[in-house]
This record gives C-alpha cells, structure tokens and sequence, in this order.
C-alpha cells in the first residue's frame, strides 16, 4: 500500500496529522481533481471531507493489494522501497495520483512524505534522503545559487537532474470579485498588496507588476500575512486590495468560493510587450501565458506559466531512472485523469520544457528519449551547457564554504556576514545568475559568461 503521510496519518516526526492539515487535504483533494459549484455550511464541508479522506485511503489500499506485479523478462527489480519529498499536503495528493498506479504495477512500497519547506525538501534530496523532489524554475534557482533560506551548508547548490515534468504551473493576480480594479492599469499609488513574506524571492512578481504599470514599490501599502492562507484570506476578507498566488491551491479555490468571490486581473504580454518587457527585468524566469488549469474564475486569464520538474540526484541509478520515465510515458492515459495537472505530464511537454530548461537531464532520461528519437544534437549541446552551469554553481559553493571555515565564520542563512561572503565570492568568480534559455538553439545570457557556447 502506497505509504501516503496525512492520508494514512503517517508523517517522518510521528506526530499525528493535525485537523488544520486533514481540512487542507481535503480541499486539495476535492478541488484538485473537479470543482463543482456549490455552497455548503462548513461543518457539512469538514464532514464531508473526512469522508473523503478516509474513502481514499481505502481506495489507495485496494489499488495495490490486488495482484503481485509480473517478473521483468530481463531480470531487473525495481526497488524494495522509493521515498518521495512532495510539496506539502496538495503536492502529496498530486503525487499519490500517479505513484498509486505505479506502486500497484512495480509492487515497491513508495513512501511520498510531505513537507511544506522548501529548504527541507533540498535539503532531502540533496543528501540522498528522497529519490526525487518537484520543483520549478524559480524554486530550483533559488537552491541552486543558495538564496536566503538556502544559504546553509546542507543546502545550496547540487547536481540536480530532470526525470520528468510534474505540472505546468501558472501564478496569477487577483482582487476581491467586487473590487473596483478591473486591470493592472488599475493599480494605483496607495493599493494595500498582501504577500506572505517580505523576502526578495516572495516580493519578486509584485515588483514586477509594479514595474509593469510604472508605480513605485515605495508607493504601495505592503500587507504582510505571514502565511499563504493569510495573503489569500487578507483580500478575500476586504483587509487587502490585491494579491498573487497559484490558482490551483487551495486557498484560492476556498476563497472564490466564497461570496465576494475573486477576480483574476490578465497579463497579456501580447497586449502590452513594453509593460511585460519591465516585468522582465526583474522577473527573468517568467513567461506568460492563458491559466489552463486551477479555479474557473482563473481560466483562460494570463498569468505567469512554467512548467514543474520532478528532479533527482546526478547519481541516481541510471537504469531506475529510465524505468520511472519509461513508466509515466506509457501508462500516461492510465493516471491523466486522476488529477487536473496530470495532463500536462506528457512525452509532448517533457520535449517542450527541454527548450527553454536550465535543468540537465538525466542519464536515465536521456537515454529513454534516445530510445524514442527524440534526443538530438542540440539537446547533447543543451545538456553539456546546462551541466556546466551547475557545476560552477556547485564549484563556487564548495570553495566559498571552504573560505568561511578557513575564516571562522559560520554557514547559516542567517548568518549575514556568511552571505555577504557568498555574494561577494560569486560576483570575484564571474558565477552568473541563472535564467531560462529563450529556444533550443538560442542560449541564456549566462552561457555567454561562462564561455560554454559552441
């Protein structure tokens, strides 16, 4: 049986799962896959959602327990075990979507454990704790060139590697459903913006809206909530004007629900190249995009796009990472239908997101793609681009950690002194910071700097 922390009230810490976090799978669970319209009294909601909690479980129990799977003809086992670092309780039942059907036909026993931080998720990943992790574009370049949070010494940099795509993943901006802000050109000096954190990463994308309609940041009501929830809650309860968030959390889907509503605000790059450009300048790694998937209200509005990676350790067995891709590709029709991102996990967006994708691939994965004749000589340039990049990342961080013990200074994120040493050593090194490629054949900026053109 697929060992599914909070589903099967299991968690790494052995605490029991609290009824705050049953409540977020619930309505994960029940929004992720198809969203009917409907009010309800929310103790009818709780009650219902326990039901369906403990429904899944034993759904979950009888996918696998039915029949042993076959020997592999050649020999090969798959592992005993396969432990899986989700992003928090959403991102385990997106995982359980697909690794359910998996466990049933290979017969490991997965263990997908969810975890909200995303330092600890690197941090498992990187030391071998979890087979793999998702993560996206912007996520992955935090770790990569180990900022704030991710500036600790079992964190940082590694050599990470793509197996599969996860998710197509957008981010959008959003108002109460009876705000007078009907665009962005409604943003005006004076708006009370709710974010979660003041940290740069989170303040990233208000900026850069900010920047796209030309209102300075210095004019603007920051509202911080200190939690997701919060943000979302703030404008949905009047205490703020505006927000952005993903809307397929579960957040968003509870507030839309209920009865102000929300009204999502488009960001047509199209419409507005010069605005978008402005954006870009501090967003580098967006693209945009029409919202495919999350709450109706959001669909078919721009919003940020980017797709999400499944990534692993260079190191991880060749042979079983191959098999997990090879999985996923032929038993697609099997799983895409379990979860409302499942769609976007197919051999089609695996070869798209290798156009624009700093992340290598792995030898594994290659070597399916190989198989199917998919993979080219430009994806053999793209990839030996894409390896350097992290190997001068995982270079400087080795060195840099080796400067500060030589110094005494201690490797903390808070630390300032520690990362005021970590910046200056990147900038004395020529370390480029990270962006997407524009196409297969036309290269980030940084390639460029680190001479790994052709």
């Amino acid at each position: 049986m697929v060992a599914v922390s909070g589903l099967h009230f299991y968690r790494k810490n052995n605490k029991i799962i609290t009824y705050k976090r049953v409540r977020l799978i619930c309505l994960t669970w029940f929004y992720g896959y198809r969203r009917k319209e409907m009010k309800v009294k929310r103790a009818n909601f709780i009650t219902t959602c326990v039901s369906m909690v403990l429904i899944g479980t034993l759904v979950l129990a009888g996918c696998t327990t039915e029949e042993k799977p076959l020997p592999d003809p050649t020999g090969w086992q798959w592992p005993e075990r396969l432990h899986v670092a989700a992003a928090g309780s959403s991102g385990m039942v997106k995982y359980v979507s697909f690794l359910a059907e998996m466990e049933a036909d290979t017969g490991m026993q997965i263990r997908v454990i969810p975890e909200a931080s995303g330092v600890n998720r690197a941090k498992e990943v990187k030391q071998g704790e979890m087979f793999m992790v998702t993560v996206g574009k912007s996520s992955l370049r935090n770790e990569i060139e180990a900022l704030e949070d991710f500036a600790t010494k079992d964190a940082g940099p590694y050599q990470a590697r793509m197996i599969w795509v996860h998710s197509l993943a957008n981010s959008a901006v959003f108002v109460r459903g009876d705000s007078d802000i009907e665009t962005i050109y409604d943003i005006k000096p004076g708006i009370k913006w709710a974010v979660w954190d003041m940290r740069e990463s989170v303040m990233r994308v208000p900026k850069a809206i900010l920047d796209w309609v030309q209102v300075s940041h210095d004019d603007v009501v920051w509202i911080n909530a200190g939690t997701t929830e919060g943000s979302v809650r703030a404008v949905s309860e009047g205490r703020a004007d505006i927000s952005w968030f993903f809307p397929t959390s579960a957040q968003i889907y509870e507030a839309s629900a209920a009865p102000h509503g929300l009204r999502f605000l488009d960001l047509n790059s199209d419409l507005d190249p010069e605005g978008a450009a402005r954006f870009r300048e501090r967003g580098a790694m967006y693209v945009f995009g029409p919202i495919l998937t999350g709450t109706p209200e959001a669909r078919g509005v721009w919003g940020t796009l980017g797709y999400k990676y499944m990534v692993t350790l260079d190191e991880s067995d060749p042979e079983l990472v191959y098999r997990f891709a090879k999985w996923l590709d032929e038993n697609y029709e099997r799983y895409k239908d379990n979860h409302a991102t499942n769609v976007f996990m197919t051999f089609d967006s695996v070869m798209e997101s290798l156009k624009t994708n700093y992340i290598p691939s792995h030898d594994g994965l290659i070597r399916y793609l190989k198989e199917k004749g998919a993979w080219t000589a430009e994806h053999d340039r793209r990839q030996a681009q894409n390896v350097g990049l992290l190997t001068v990342y995982v270079d400087a961080w080795d060195g840099a950690i080796a400067l500060a013990d030589e110094k005494g200074i201690e490797v903390s994120s808070l630390n300032e002194v520690w990362v005021d040493l970590w910046e200056q050593y990147k900038k004395d090194h020529n370390v480029p910071v990270i962006s997407m490629h524009q196409s297969l054949t036309v290269d980030a900026p940084w390639v460029e700097v680190l001479g790994l053109g052709d």
